[in-house]
């Protein structure tokens, strides 16, 4: 395995991440190599994400508040290709919050390449 070497290099592959996962989305279940299960209902949609300048390998997108149908839990973000249907990139386990009713849940994801 080769380490990248370079931040030059690590700020491209950051700016590729962020040309592809374009939409984020809540999971009830944590996604990882592949797609969790989304949460529907209410008022739930995937929303658009607008990523920060690149530096130091690093990029942080600008605060996405989704809403939170009433019932449903919160354990899982995923990126996708768009807004409906499209492809499933990548993604992580979150804090499990559940909703006894409806919500709002703020996520602020960073992409960092080492």
């Amino acid at each position: 395995q080769m380490a990248i070497q370079t931040v030059a290099m690590r700020n491209a592959l950051v700016d590729a991440y962020k040309g592809q996962a374009t939409y984020a989305a809540l999971y009830s279940t944590a996604p990882g190599a592949s797609a969790g299960t989304e949460l529907t209902g209410g008022s739930y949609a995937r929303k658009a994400v607008s990523w920060g300048a690149t530096a130091n390998s690093a990029s942080t997108a600008t605060a996405i508040v989704f809403d939170v149908p009433s019932g449903a839990t919160v354990a899982g973000f995923g990126f996708h290709t768009a807004v409906t249907a499209g492809t499933y990139l990548d993604g992580g386990s979150l804090t499990s919050q559940a909703f006894a009713s409806a919500g709002t849940y703020t996520l602020t994801p960073t992409v960092t390449i080492a």
